[in-house]
This record gives structure tokens, C-alpha cells and sequence, in this order.
């Protein structure tokens, strides 16, 4: 087991996240594009100003978004099949602790 896969007491990390944690982001997003879009509506030199700082703020979240997933080597993925988020999490943590043992389902070969 990699060191980096270990908290206290021995329990192992999962390496796979929820996708809530881009849902949230794109909430935000998308409430400030409304709001936007509210402010341009209103007109005149607040809204015009609202509009340049709620635009700028667009851009910051989504340049975040993508910062944040280009991080790692490897894409996200987004599993279509059946099971439960955790049901998934956990078998995939199966295979790949498996794997990185060379037990059963090892993923080299």
C-alpha cells in the first residue's frame, strides 16, 4: 500500500472523488450567470458595473474548475453503469488494492 494512500491508524483514502465536489462549483457558476444576466437587464452604470464584477467572478470559478480537474494525469470519469456511488468507490478501491498487491484482478497483466 502507497504511503500516500494511508491515514492515521492504517485506514486507506480512496482515490476517487464525487463528482458533487464540480457540481457545487457549477452551481456557483451558474447562479452568478443569472445573476448576470439580471444585472445587464437593469441597465445603467450599476448595472454595467455588476455585470463586468459578476463576469469577472464567471471567468475566476470556471478558470478554478478547470485548474483544479487539469491538476491530475488522468481525466475524470464519470461511471454510467449500475450501483451506488460508494458501491462504485469501493470496488473500484478493491481492484486497484488488488492491483497494486498483484492478488486477484490485477489490472498489469
Amino acid at each position: 500500500m502507497n504511503d500516500e494512500n494511508v491515514i492515521k491508524g492504517g485506514r486507506r483514502v480512496s482515490r476517487f472523488l464525487r463528482v458533487g465536489i464540480f457540481l457545487d462549483r457549477l452551481d456557483d457558476i451558474a447562479e452568478a450567470a443569472q445573476m448576470l444576466h439580471e444585472a445587464a437587464e437593469s441597465g445603467g452604470d450599476e448595472g454595467l458595473s455588476k455585470s463586468r464584477e459578476l463576469a469577472s467572478d464567471i471567468e475566476s470559478m470556471a478558470k478554478d474548475l478547470r485548474d483544479f480537474i487539469a491538476r491530475w494525469n488522468c481525466e475524470p470519469l464519470i461511471y454510467t453503469g449500475e450501483g451506488t456511488t460508494d458501491e462504485i468507490i469501493h470496488l473500484l478501491d478493491t481492484l486497484l488494492l488488488n492491483a497494486e498487491a498483484g492478488g486477484p484482478g490485477d489490472l498489469q497483466s
